[in-house]
């Protein structure tokens, strides 16, 4: 078993530059069988109504599409406000185009991110770098700095994720290089 390594290659707080960037990275996937999944930390309160409107007719729903929420647990995210305890929001559907429309208003300020699962990466043939399926992700994190959204942030930062194989690290210059952008900072250890 392996984990993807994810570099960041845009840090901004324009999240429609953000949502650009990620619609370049796409436009080179293979988007066979493409997973989108959107997880948020948000106030019970304050901020799963807009969850609720925007996605909740996946909630329980038979289908592959669907949405759950689950309480945060308080070891994990430090004192909650009891008047708005903290809930974890989870929506993973099946194709693109289903989450990202309500996207930008239904997150807000909350911490998130929103990972495109597809079926690879091209071959690289100027790198000699074959097609690479296993580790093939989109990831974009809205109002924190790392991979899981657990650092808050004033930025949202877009992330490739590629294999932690020999030449990879070049795999994922290259796929910044599509997008018109770098690698910004150093990889993390993925999922």
């Amino acid at each position: 078993m392996s984990n993807s390594r994810a570099y960041p290659i845009l840090h901004t707080s324009d999240i429609g530059g953000a949502l650009h960037a990620v619609g370049h990275l796409l436009s080179v996937a293979d988007l066979r069988n493409t997973e989108v999944q959107l997880w948020a930390r948000t106030g019970r309160h304050s901020g799963l109504p807009r969850y609720l409107e925007a996605y909740g007719h996946w909630l329980d729903g038979g289908g592959e599409d669907r949405m759950w929420v689950d309480a945060a647990r308080e070891q994990e995210t430090g004192p909650q406000d009891p008047a708005d305890p903290l809930v974890d929001v989870t929506v993973e559907v099946y194709g693109l185009g289903l989450i990202e429309d309500r996207l930008v208003e239904t997150i807000g300020s909350d911490q998130a991110h929103v990972d495109w699962c597809h079926n690879g990466w091209p071959a690289v043939c100027c790198l000699d770098l074959g097609r690479q399926v296993k580790h093939a992700h989109v990831q974009l994190v809205f109002n924190a700095s790392d991979i899981w959204a657990t650092e808050p942030a004033d930025r949202h930062t877009v992330f490739v994720h590629v294999g932690g194989r020999e030449g990879e690290a070049e795999r994922a210059e290259w796929l910044a290089r599509q997008a018109g952008l770098a690698v910004v900072g150093p990889s993390q250890h993925g999922f």
